[in-house]
């Protein structure tokens, strides 16, 4: 039972340590990518430029999902010579075409879609990682439990002083399920801590963008449709 409890726990420890390992490259990888993304869309007259001029590819990160997917649904309201219109209008600078409030806030409703699907994007793996924390050390309890009922059952059918250090050994080798399910649970912890940091960071900065982005898209095309 022992050498069980404790090969499931080595297994636990190769598993959060690849999702530790691969969560923080991930993280990291969508802060670049947000970072770049941001830059970009500072940067552009309007809040339709990117999308319609193709100035700057897609890439695979949440915000620039977002974007994408809410730029197509407002887009969606235009028909395509609505859409030259306004591209060329755009281009002049000047104002083009309007929207209603009603698909404004259609629009707003695809990017508030958008933000809860990249938020958990963001945050997979979090639950496993935090589940295997929480559970080593209970795994490991579990073990040592069931070693010490075993050595005193085998304690209480023994004769002789002799026995109680024929205890010891076994005593420890249940101790050791313990010992390993705090090696996984520690860094598991530390790391789950630390990751848990970066997400929230990420998804602060999505809200914020998704918050920026329909004020802006509501503010350059709302009014004449209404």
């Amino acid at each position: 039972m022992g050498k069980g409890i404790v090969f499931i726990q080595l297994i636990m420890s190769v598993v959060v340590w690849t999702l530790m390992i691969g969560k923080g490259r991930e993280l990291r990888s969508m802060k670049r990518g947000c970072a770049e993304f941001g830059r970009h869309f500072a940067r552009a007259a309007d809040v339709l430029e990117l999308y319609l001029n193709r100035t700057r590819q897609l890439h695979d990160t949440p915000l620039d999902a977002i974007y994408g997917k809410t730029c197509d649904r407002l887009v969606k309201f235009f028909d395509r010579e609505r859409r030259t219109a306004m591209i060329a209008a755009r281009s002049s600078g000047e104002v083009g075409e309007s929207i209603s409030s009603k698909e404004i806030e259609l629009v707003c409703g695809t990017a508030e879609h958008m933000l809860a699907e990249q938020t958990l994007r963001v945050e997979k793996g979090m639950n496993t990682l935090a589940t295997m924390s929480t559970a080593a050390p209970l795994i490991g309890l579990l073990g040592t439990v069931w070693g010490m009922l075993a050595a005193f059952q085998s304690f209480g059918v023994s004769e002789g002083a002799g026995q109680l250090a024929a205890m010891a050994p076994a005593i420890s080798a249940a101790m050791l399920t313990t010992v390993t399910g705090l090696l996984v649970a520690i860094p598991s912890g530390i790391g789950y801590n630390i990751l848990y940091g970066t997400v929230r960071e990420v998804n602060i900065e999505l809200e914020g963008f998704v918050d920026e982005l329909t004020g802006r898209m509501a503010y350059e095309f709302q009014g004449k449709g209404d």
